[in-house]
């Protein structure tokens, strides 16, 4: 019997055959049966996908208002700069200089592609080599090894910092000795450590770098010609860490900044910042991501790459519209911080009522949860059996720890801003029982 030739090429070929992400064909599975405590008390709840539905409402009624009660402009039907339109960049530079960045930022060093997954697409594009080397600490978003690699041919190296979530506590987990280490490492096998990447607050642990920590790492980047992008995309959805009932966790009192602001006093072309509107702004569906660089070279690169990954007219009006209401933002970030604060309390202390490790989180939108005392078996076989366990008997559906490349077996990541804050407490006390017994 002879195979069937394929018509795609051997990346094609290899892109038909594996998912872009082990959960999510039980994700839709679950999105089209959600719980709902009138028409559907037995449904389910995604918890495994990063969108923040506590704040949907509100930006849901915020843009609908704008886009009843303004006049669309012209410009939003024309072709429009590869970067973004030049008005909403100063819209944009404005709105990050006031409450992500607090330092200046001019309109020029931004741009916009239609996602964070599109903005760190052409950004590896335009910096890497393929076979360069990007370092990223594990545990890490699953999804970044498609993003950064497919287009351009980066390979992913999971730099361990810890095994048991004790280890770090509250710290960021990259120290300069660690990148000695890994830059040792694959300078020993003939490769390029060409980009260093981290989030912060942190996917999926909710860890935050300390301004010390960040001017550590960008000086041994810089030093090593090795560019330093930050994600930022969580850097509004802070926790309240003074909150009494959680601040016994959070034991030393470092300064904490955005990364523009190391990068603003440092000059350097080896420094980039990455945002986004989809987490802190609850509207992962309109893809808005924002990359900041100093590097011109790379600026005019991106501008250049960047054309198949436009951000939509329409999108970046009403998003423009909504920032230059500045008593709405103002408003909207603190309500956001106070749901958000919210729910990640629920989320922790049920894993204190069961015992279980997790990681204490400065930001994000979600808990990194150490399980591994249910397992049955102590492999990636055994965490899966766990995983499929959970959502089959209580409808609660975590991200599995397969794909984040940590060492240790049975962590899982919860999303606690996926759903309301009242569904989040049933879910909670589903999966609370069903761990019990």
């Amino acid at each position: 019997m002879h195979n069937t030739p394929t018509t795609l090429s051997t990346r094609g070929e290899s892109l038909a055959g594996n998912p872009a992400r082990i959960d999510f064909e039980m994700f839709m599975e679950a999105a089209q049966n959600l719980y709902c405590p009138d028409t559907n008390p037995e449904g389910a709840f995604p918890l495994n996908v990063a969108e923040n539905s506590l704040m949907a409402p509100v930006i849901k009624d915020k843009l609908t208002a704008i886009l009843q009660q303004r006049v669309m402009p012209d410009w939003v039907l024309k072709y429009t700069g590869m970067m973004g339109h030049s008005a909403v960049r100063e819209t944009v530079a404005r709105f990050m200089e006031q409450h992500l960045c607090q330092c200046p930022i001019a309109a020029a060093t931004i741009g916009f592609s239609a996602g964070a997954a599109a903005t760190i697409e052409v950004t590896a594009f335009v910096l890497a080599n393929p076979g360069d080397v990007v370092v990223i600490p594990a545990p890490a978003y699953p999804m970044y090894t498609k993003d950064l690699g497919i287009k351009s041919g980066m390979e992913r190296y999971d730099l361990q910092t810890h095994v048991e979530l004790h280890e770090i506590g509250t710290h960021a987990p990259v120290t300069p000795q660690l990148l000695d280490r890994a830059l040792a490492d694959l300078n020993g096998q003939g490769k390029c450590f060409k980009m260093l990447l981290i989030t912060s607050p942190d996917n999926p642990t909710g860890c935050r770098y300390s301004e010390q920590e960040l001017k550590q790492l960008a000086a041994w980047c810089m030093q090593h010609r090795v560019h330093l992008v930050v994600s930022e995309i969580y850097g509004l959805s802070l926790i309240d860490t003074e909150d009494p009932r959680i601040s016994a966790a959070y034991a030393h009192g470092k300064t904490y900044v955005s990364f523009a602001q190391i990068m603003a006093a440092a000059n350097s072309d080896y420094l980039h910042l990455w945002y986004a509107f989809s987490k802190d702004f609850a509207m992962s569906g309109l893809r808005f991501g924002v990359v900041h660089s100093l590097n011109q070279a790379f600026l005019r690169g991106f501008e250049n790459t960047n054309i198949p990954h436009m951000v939509f007219n329409l999108t970046q009006w009403v998003v423009g519209e909504m920032l230059d209401d500045t008593a709405f933002i103002g408003s909207y970030l603190a309500e956001n911080r106070r749901r958000v604060s919210d729910s990640y309390r629920l989320v922790v202390d049920a894993l204190e009522q069961i015992n279980a490790p997790y990681m204490p989180a400065r930001g994000s939108l979600f808990v990194w949860a150490d399980l591994s005392a249910f397992l049955t078996e102590d492999s990636d076989h055994g965490q899966e059996q766990l995983w499929v366990a959970i959502y089959r008997n209580t409808g609660v559906l975590l991200t599995p720890g397969v794909g984040f490349q940590h060492q240790k077996k049975g962590l899982f990541r919860i999303v606690f801003s996926a759903v309301p804050h009242a569904h989040l407490a049933v879910a909670m006390d589903r999966l609370v029982g069903y761990l019990t017994e």
